[in-house]
């Protein structure tokens, strides 16, 4: 079993926010409505960016937008 461990609190919060990004992504190009995520992603996300949009396609556009999303795709 492989196991992530964090060194930091720094390193925890950054991958967090990493996994809450892939996971916004993904449910906003899903075409079946497939939610990846139990609770509100946008929640999630809002402690990092608090200016952050309401609903998940705001959310994931706002984000493209300043650049969030440009490195992966």
């Amino acid at each position: 079993m492989t196991m992530i461990t964090f060194k930091t609190d720094e390193q925890r919060a950054n991958f967090q926010m990493k996994m809450a990004l892939m996971t916004l992504q993904n449910e906003v190009q899903n075409t079946m409505g497939i939610r990846f995520y139990r609770g509100s992603i946008v929640n999630v996300l809002r402690r990092y960016f608090k200016d952050l949009p309401r609903t998940r396609k705001a959310a994931y556009k706002y984000l493209k937008a300043r650049g969030y999303y440009d490195r992966s795709n």
